[in-house]
């Protein structure tokens, strides 16, 4: 722990037992720190992109007026009430990316995909690991500061490495939303637990991991001394912060101990990494939990979550639905389908809002975590049924640091490509980005 004059680094960390490292919420403490250096104390800008496979039905999602105080369609309700701080677009036009399901989720952040064509059959391009920087790391440039990460990729399922089971294209396109540059994907982390580790620094070997595992010691409790003395020299705002912290560090702990002791029961249970949950509601929730305490410390600023991967084949029986996700997808216009189509979507985005609430709840320096936050839930695609990439959802949910004006549905120009979305955010998140992918603009918001 640093420091200096009775003010906080703004890096100071509890450490504690196997090297874990627990970073700490930006506090008034530290803005004289900061103040002394020179530097602005404005709270720092996060960005996070969700993004559900498969598409969702267009009459479901998008407002039937444009502008401000427009009816929310069945699927967006849950997100009305931050309707203060959101922003629907309709009408743009997504990518084909070369590919029917594929193209969808890896144009998602970068409107291009895979490189090459399909002309002339199945040529080199289909073995190239080659795709475009995406907006979330044009973002994390500008934003990640000096953040312990960069930026975090999370998703609750993965397709592998098989080269031949993902439409000729390695899997690596259909796990990974975020590309650091034209050849580095970024794949997403299913594992809640490895998840954790990264976030707190907890190291060792995968024997000296476990055994701490075992032992169900708190990380908590090997941090308690630096804590106390932290504490002592804070104020009681800084002092609440740090608590409601460490007892959201603690709630998530405790959910993940509980998942595995319960995935330890079942003993037929396929082999697979302590961390990953039985239950898919579970794994969720922790991993926007872990999504939320990584805003919330600071730990880093920029965060893509990737639901599930095209064609999924995952169930929802937990919600009454125990046909996969991909089959759903396929409605033929039959309105009993539909209805399923939509209730699938729907348990998305309500998640998603509880995650948006826990945003909006914790303060921030004069404001909370949603106000300084951008966060963009979307799809590849709108009417699964036939792969439409016209009018897939896009919504931007957050305050973005007051420069994001909400209560707005914007219906953009016919064919205009998703990409000039993602040129928009970045402007707003103050990226130095003027075009991206096939982009032929940028989307006033």
């Amino acid at each position: 722990m640093i420091i200096t004059k009775k003010h906080l680094s703004r890096r100071t960390f509890l450490r504690g037992t196997f090297g874990a490292m627990v970073a700490l919420p930006m506090l008034d403490a530290m803005v004289p720190a900061l103040a002394a250096q020179g530097q602005a104390a404005a709270r720092p800008f996060r960005f996070g992109a969700v993004y559900l496979p498969n598409g969702v039905y267009p009459d479901t999602w998008h407002p039937d007026t444009v502008g401000a105080d427009f009816v929310f369609k069945q699927v967006m309700s849950p997100l009305e009430p931050f309707r203060d701080q959101l922003v629907a677009v309709s009408n743009m036009k997504a990518p084909w990316g070369e590919s029917v399901h594929l193209g969808a989720s890896a144009a998602f952040l970068n409107g291009v995909g895979p490189v090459g064509a399909r002309e002339g059959g199945r040529g080199d391009a289909f073995g190239k690991i080659q795709s475009k920087k995406t907006v979330d790391q044009f973002i994390v440039d500008k934003v990640a500061g000096d953040t312990p990460l960069r930026s975090i990729e999370v998703g609750t399922e993965d397709m592998g490495t098989a080269a031949g089971a993902c439409d000729g294209f390695p899997c690596t396109f259909f796990n990974a939303l975020s590309w650091r540059d034209d050849t580095s994907p970024l794949p997403v982390g299913i594992n809640p637990r490895v998840t954790f580790e990264r976030l707190f620094g907890e190291t060792g070997t995968a024997s000296q991991r476990m055994a701490s595992l075992k032992q169900k010691q708190s990380m908590l409790d090997s941090i308690t001394e630096e804590t106390a003395k932290l504490r002592r020299d804070l104020g009681a705002a800084d002092r609440r912060l740090v608590d409601e912290y460490l007892s959201n560090i603690r709630q998530v702990e405790g959910q993940l101990d509980r998942m595995e002791s319960r995935l330890a029961t079942i003993t037929d249970a396929p082999e697979a990494p302590i961390g990953i949950p039985e239950a898919f509601d579970d794994h969720m929730t922790v991993t926007y939990d872990l999504m939320h305490l990584a805003l919330q410390g600071d730990i880093t600023r920029v965060f893509t979550f990737l639901l599930g991967h095209e064609a999924s084949s995952r169930s929802y029986a937990h919600i009454g639905l125990p046909d996969s996700h991909h089959t759903m997808s396929h409605h033929g216009n039959d309105p009993e389908k539909l209805e399923k189509y939509a209730k699938v979507a729907l348990y998305h985005i309500s998640k998603f809002a509880e995650f948006a609430d826990k945003l909006k709840a914790t303060p921030d320096g004069d404001g909370n975590l949603l106000d300084h936050s951008m966060l963009y839930w979307g799809s590849g695609m709108g009417n699964g049924n036939v792969h439409d990439r016209n009018n897939p959802p896009a919504v931007i949910v957050g305050g973005a640091n007051g420069r994001l004006k909400g209560n707005r549905h914007i219906k953009a120009d016919t064919d205009t490509p998703v990409a000039n979305l993602l040129v928009a955010m970045g402007k707003v998140a103050g990226a130095e980005l003027e075009t991206l992918g096939p982009s032929t603009g940028s989307i006033d918001l």
